[in-house]
Formats: structure tokens, sequence, C-alpha cells
């Protein structure tokens, strides 16, 4: 009995610690940084959930202090937007580094 409480409680904590970790990533992301618009130079569905939203591997390129800049990444985005994702199209950005890419479409 006593091992079924400790696991049930590292599940527990460790889902909570990571919806945190989450939610500190994104608030980091959107107050450091950086506001940039790029082109969409590659897109591909990887998979889809029940409400629509898409998780997608994109890869981005945008100019900066005249060298093109590349950067890869994977994110889930609803279905709403997923239309403003397509190869060729631009979008804007909260870069942060390349491991910290997050979609800004509320302009």
């Amino acid at each position: 009995m006593e091992f079924a409480f400790i696991i049930s409680a590292v599940i527990v904590v460790g889902s909570t610690a990571y919806i945190v970790h989450l939610f500190r990533r994104d608030h980091k992301i959107r107050s450091q940084g950086r506001d940039i618009r790029v082109r969409v130079e590659d897109v591909r569905l990887v998979s889809t959930n029940d409400s629509g939203a898409a998780t997608i591997k994109f890869r981005l390129s945008w100019h900066e202090d005249g060298v093109i800049r590349y950067a890869e990444g994977r994110d889930t985005i609803s279905a709403f937007h997923s239309s403003k994702v397509q190869k060729g199209c631009e979008v804007d950005i909260k870069y942060l580094d390349d491991g910290h890419i997050l979609f800004d479409f509320d302009k």
C-alpha cells in the first residue's frame, strides 16, 4: 500500500513540476524574447489531437545583420492559426534562442 502511495505522489509532483516548468518557460520567452518577423521555409504536420490542435515541425528564416538565420523547432498550434503557418508565409515570433521560440499570433 505504501508503494502505491509513493508512486502516486511521484506522478502528481512530477506532473505539477512539468506544468510549472512550461509556464515559466513561456513567461521567460514572452518577457525576454525579441519580436521577429520570419518566413516559414518548411512545415510538416506531426500529429493532431481531438480539439483540432496540430503539432508541427517547422523551419524558419530571417535576415539579421546582413546574414540569413535559420531556426528549426516543433510546436503545437490551434487549428484556427494553422492556416497562418504555411510554407512561404511570414509570421511573427518571440525569439529567445533556437530552443525557445514562441509563435505570436496576437499581432
